[in-house]
């Protein structure tokens, strides 16, 4: 998520219907698959025991004969027809070279309806370059911690789900970290730490030799790069995001759903069906708004 109106949000799922059916003998499974039109199918592909019928307006006939044990029935990508879960934006800026500024403005579970829950959400800022010594700031809700390189936001904590309304989170705050120049002499000490360790060990073979070389040099120019700007510090000419995961149960994000009272058998036999769904995040991103962000033009047709 990106909060600038020349670089547009992208969202995209991917997702699998998994299967388990314990029926004894061969029996054929059959049941529509509904909501085609409104996922916007990317990419559909089925296990090979199952026979797909041609597709209609809004649904597909799927029937398969289930192997034993779980397998992966279906695996798909789609749009996501309700929209980024959590929407708003991220902002960074540096105070002093070790010191920074940042806001979150958020919403959470805008258009989402019931049945659709969130499980829990946490924001992380990552700051794997920086050593966090202090912060300063309250959120609207819920909690805050932090590592040595990061800081942590839980909006919604496991337990507390949230379902048929949406929220709004917002987080400013300030956020010290252990000055620069300290970090640069712990950094090339490890490095001369590293360097002698390499000496003492001559009797290692001549190949292995040229590839600790080239690790070094490479841990070496890594840990002595020179800061940006004081608007980036801690970047190094890297991107600086912060990294949202959360969890959704219900109903799929895609729009496309499966009735368990659609499901027939043949022969026919009485046999509990039961389905559920879920969503977890991949890499949900939110940009800083006052740094930089990659992203690709995409082709007008």
């Amino acid at each position: 998520m990106y909060d600038r109106d020349e670089i547009p949000d992208i969202i995209s799922i991917s997702g699998q219907v998994n299967c388990r059916a314990e029926l004894e003998g061969l029996p054929d499974v059959s049941f529509p698959l509904t909501g085609l039109n409104t996922a916007r199918v990317e990419v559909l592909s089925f296990h090979p025991c199952a026979q797909v019928s041609e597709q209609g307006m809004d649904k597909q006939a799927v029937m398969f004969s289930p192997p034993l044990g779980n397998f992966v029935l279906m695996r798909y990508q789609a749009s996501c027809v309700l929209g980024p879960p959590i929407k708003g934006f991220y902002q960074l800026s540096m105070v002093s070279e070790d010191e920074g500024a940042f806001l979150f403005k958020l919403r959470l579970m805008e258009g989402y309806k019931a049945p659709l829950t969130m499980e829990f959400c946490t924001v992380t800022m990552p700051f794997p370059r920086r050593r966090v010594v202090s912060f300063d700031g309250t959120p609207s809700i819920g909690t805050v911690s932090t590592t040595e390189h990061s800081v942590e936001w839980k909006i919604v904590a496991s337990g507390r789900s949230v379902a048929g309304k949406s929220i709004e989170a917002t987080f400013p705050g300030t956020i010290r970290f252990a000055p620069w120049q300290i970090q640069r002499m712990l950094s090339s000490r490890s490095v001369l730490g590293s360097m002698a360790d390499e000496d003492s060990d001559i009797e290692t073979e001549s190949t292995n030799n040229m590839v600790n070389v080239e690790e070094f040099l490479m841990e070496k120019m890594s840990r002595d790069l020179t800061p940006v700007d004081l608007e980036e510090p801690f970047s190094w000419q890297a991107y600086n995001y912060a990294k949202v995961s959360f969890k959704l149960m219900g109903a799929s994000l895609s729009g496309m759903s499966i009735d368990p009272k659609s499901v027939s058998i043949y022969p026919a036999v009485k046999a509990p069906v039961e389905f559920s769904s879920q969503g977890t995040s991949g890499d949900y991103i939110l940009w800083n708004t006052l740094g930089k962000c990659p992203f690709a033009a995409t082709a007008k047709v």
